[in-house]
């Protein structure tokens, strides 16, 4: 599994694509050459919009990437192995119900965030999980303003 650092954090109230590309200038070159491959993949889905969190996590069923959070949407740069890159979204427009939970199990902790919608026979449901602890409450407070 490819590991996955992130020593960019967003200072102020928000970021943007083009400030995240010039502090990722600043990492070292592993690190770098990773988060740009990263930030080119999702480019489309993040150009013009304000990026308020950056941190790690995973979608149902993905193996781990980045998660961009806006003002919109969640989206995922999903590390895959041997360097590939594949952008996942998750537009708060679709969703209608918010919930989380904190699993804990053999000393280990998993957190999630349950994003629900309407669908034709009931609701169909999203998570995003493995968001690290001190990023997690922050991030849950923040998603669920913006579907309320």
């Amino acid at each position: 599994m490819t590991k996955i650092n992130i020593e960019i954090t967003i200072v102020g109230e928000y970021s943007t694509y083009e400030a995240l590309r010039t502090e990722a200038e600043t990492l070292p070159k592993t690190d770098r050459q990773q988060f740009m491959k990263a930030l080119d993949t999702v480019k489309k889905n993040l150009v013009g919009e304000k990026i308020y969190f950056l941190s790690t996590g995973a979608f149902s069923g993905t193996t781990f990437g980045y998660l961009f959070v806006t003002n919109k949407k969640v989206v995922l740069a999903e590390v895959k192995p041997f360097g590939k890159v594949k952008p996942h979204e998750l537009k708060y427009a679709d969703y209608t119900e918010i919930d989380h939970d904190i699993l804990k199990a053999l000393g280990i902790t998993a957190t999630v965030i349950e994003l629900k919608k309407p669908g034709l026979f009931g609701s169909k449901k999203n998570k995003i999980t493995h968001i690290p602890q001190n990023d997690f409450d922050k991030i849950f407070k923040f998603i669920k303003m913006q579907i309320s």
